[in-house]
């Protein structure tokens, strides 16, 4: 019961911890809160765990650490179909890319979109026939659209040719960024092109079925997370997935 004890001291401080240091360094959403939600319960459990042998207080020992342990088995269950989504497509052969859209600065794109953005690039640059769809529209503190700041990002920092790349301008979900790209695409290219798209890699399971809810047959290409939001991003899909699986959304 003392190893017990110490590890939930541990890793409740180091959640807890998680969410004070990436509130300085990121924006503020779900996934920033989140490991303090989960963190300050069970270190509360830990430092307090001696003092609750006999009583309602064992009682709600018992109930807290069968929740935490059901909770790390969901996690881990999730955690295996992200991974597995995001190396499925590593050599897939599209006539169109889509590239979906994140938070933008201003005009400028974030950590996580130039990730995507870099990994778009590479694909396109050994797959010449491929078109790109930037896919996004505006939001809230974003004074021009993803999309424009992704076409922006791709002409003159990777050196793509502008004539390669097609813009949706309009989406504000995944379902739209699907949507609405597939209507260029189909314009462009016709019903039966080939489609994979470029998401951050905990995003690939959740878009890709996302896509098939909506009968688009698109394989995903993942683009590697920023280190110190793993967690915070992991957590916050964890709950994406079990929100969409709840509404039927996929």
């Amino acid at each position: 019961m003392k190893l017990l004890r110490v590890i939930c001291i541990v890793l409740g401080a180091f959640l807890v911890l998680d969410t004070l240091i990436v509130s300085m360094l990121s924006n503020f959403n779900l996934g920033v809160i989140l490991p303090a939600i989960l963190g300050l319960p069970l270190l509360l459990l830990g430092v307090f765990m001696h003092h609750m042998e006999s009583g309602f207080p064992a009682v709600l020992k018992w109930i807290l650490l069968v929740c935490y342990a059901l909770g790390a088995a969901f996690l881990i269950l999730l955690g295996i179909l992200m991974g597995t989504a995001a190396k499925r497509a590593d050599k897939v052969n599209a006539d169109a890319l889509i590239v979906l859209g994140a938070a933008v600065h201003g005009d400028r794109v974030t950590w996580v979109l130039s990730n995507r953005l870099d990994t778009a690039a590479e694909y396109l640059e050994t797959h010449p026939d491929t078109v790109c769809v930037v896919s996004g529209g505006q939001g809230d503190g974003e004074t021009v659209t993803e999309a424009s700041a992704m076409r922006k990002y791709l002409v003159e920092r990777k050196g793509i040719d502008a004539g390669r790349i097609l813009v949706e301008d309009r989406a504000t979900s995944t379902l739209e960024n699907f949507a609405f790209s597939k209507k260029i695409i189909d314009g462009q290219l016709g019903e039966n092109a080939s489609i994979a798209f470029v998401t951050t890699d905990f995003h690939v399971f959740r878009a890709g079925r996302v896509a098939k809810k909506a009968g688009i047959d698109a394989a995903g290409i993942a683009a590697p997370d920023v280190w110190y939001i793993r967690i915070n991003n992991f957590l916050r899909e964890c709950v994406g997935i079990t929100v969409y699986a709840l509404r039927g959304d996929i």
